[in-house]
């Protein structure tokens, strides 16, 4: 983006916190930038115009912040949570303003595009959050995981409320592994209470679809094994020779997964050795694997 435009949106941002959306003028907004209000209009058609950048500018910052990094791929999924979770804290802090203008006023009622977007970030978050329980608690977790996406957001939310509202200084890192750690203490009584769930079971690829993201074609097995075969690539825990043998077992297994009818002895022969020689941050998705493949 360039330099210009992002002060702009910086600046209309600051405006928009302080006296919300309906107060604040261009001109003002101008002020703050020192600069003639006629620039605006060079990059903003409109002070509509310039509330959906700022919408689109901050959701798209949040997203890379929660995006995983190469460097994470081969962390365990709860490992992964619990960085992604730390630096989405990390990001609300940095961007209070923000956070004060959706506060300031209801804004998703402005403007048809501000709705569509609040919409498509809000399937954005269910597909992260589902994404990350089924990763971690595996299939089993499936039926439950619109509950659990929404016991989670709750539990970030407030957090976040706190923050903002409360001005809590709050240690990010302490509090995403504590919220992880209670995301499992969720899962374990939902499991235990063997209730049927609230919520319907998520349709992945329709919140995909309404989250503006690619809809997920690969079945769950060969997705495991691609995600097997990049974490051990990424790795640096295995000699050289132990990561050929891993990397053998797996082609050889994708290539078996792949056939009309694969073999189930040799398949299961290969997951065995899959289990017996792969680190353990591999133990949740060869278990989800397992199942799997036990089901076709």
């Amino acid at each position: 983006m360039q330099d210009k435009k992002k002060q702009i949106l910086e600046a209309a941002i600051r405006c928009f916190a302080r006296k919300g959306f309906h107060a604040a003028s261009i001109q003002e907004i101008a002020d703050e930038l020192g600069m003639a209000k006629g620039s605006i209009y060079f990059y903003f058609k409109s002070k509509d115009d310039l509330l959906i950048s700022v919408f689109e500018y901050y959701v798209e910052m949040l997203f890379d912040r929660m995006e995983g990094l190469p460097e994470e791929k081969g962390l365990p999924p709860r490992e992964r949570l619990m960085v992604q979770l730390e630096r989405q804290f990390a990001f609300f802090r940095d961007h209070l303003d923000f956070m004060r203008m959706l506060m300031k006023e209801p804004v998703t009622g402005l403007h048809p595009e501000i709705r569509e977007l609040m919409l498509r970030f809000r399937s954005r978050i269910k597909v992260w959050n589902i994404s990350h329980i089924i990763a971690i608690y595996g299939d089993r977790a499936e039926d439950f995981s619109g509950d659990a996406s929404i016991l989670l957001s709750g539990i970030v939310g407030q957090y976040f409320e706190a923050i903002l509202l409360e001005e809590v200084k709050l240690d990010d890192r302490r509090l995403s592994r504590f919220i992880v750690k209670r995301l499992d203490d969720l899962m374990h009584g939902i499991q235990l209470a063997d209730e049927a769930p609230i919520m319907p079971k998520p349709n992945l690829n329709k919140l995909r679809e309404l989250a503006g993201l690619p809809v997920e074609t690969m079945d769950g097995k060969k997705a495991l094994l691609q995600e097997l075969r990049h974490s051990l690539t990424a790795s640096d825990t295995s000699s050289a020779d132990e990561k050929e043998d891993l990397l053998s077992i797996l082609r050889q297994l994708e290539d078996e997964v792949d056939k009309p009818a694969p073999k189930r002895l040799f398949v299961r022969g290969m997951l065995a050795l899959l289990k017996q020689n792969a680190p353990s941050a591999w133990h949740t998705n060869l278990e989800r694997l397992e199942e799997q493949l036990k089901r076709s």
